[in-house]
């Protein structure tokens, strides 16, 4: 049995037929895949030309814009994302601490407001403690008969 791809090349050269053979094989191959991937290879490398560094050059640089564009909307997009966190982080920090500012100052007012009341409140009672306490006193001693008797005397 012949090796298809033999290392002693002096085989190759002794039997033609056999070479020519291998020969068309190959071809074959190269054939139908160039047939089975020209839609892919058109894909990748639209630009065909007679002169194939126009060609290639055009194509590469074909690739490169596609490359370059993809890669800046990843940035773009990547960027964009996390501004709107550091945004969304920042919005909610200030949220917080105005929360916190209005509850305290909320809670400085109603105890400015309830010492000011109980303030209010103690001023009220103990000034009323101590009319209560002279209307009382005054009352005990009251004697209505004396007062009248008084009240008609002649000085």
């Amino acid at each position: 049995m012949i090796i298809f791809f033999s290392s002693n090349l002096k085989s190759v050269f002794y039997d033609y037929d056999e070479m020519m053979i291998k020969l068309g094989i190959i071809a074959a191959v190269l054939i139908l895949g160039g047939m089975m991937f020209s839609t892919e290879i058109t894909a990748l490398f639209p630009n065909t030309s007679a002169s194939l560094t126009d060609s290639l050059k055009s194509d590469f640089n074909n690739l490169n814009a596609i490359i370059t564009d993809s890669a800046e909307n990843r940035l773009d997009t990547s960027v964009d994302k996390t501004i709107q966190s550091v945004s969304d982080s920042v919005y909610e920090g200030i949220t917080e601490t105005g929360d916190k500012l209005v509850e305290n100052v909320n809670e400085k007012i109603s105890e400015g407001i309830t010492e000011t009341g109980d303030d209010i409140k103690m001023g009220i009672v103990e000034p009323s403690k101590s009319s209560t306490e002279i209307i009382v006193n005054e009352a005990s001693d009251f004697d209505p008969f004396s007062f009248i008797q008084n009240i008609f005397k002649i000085n």
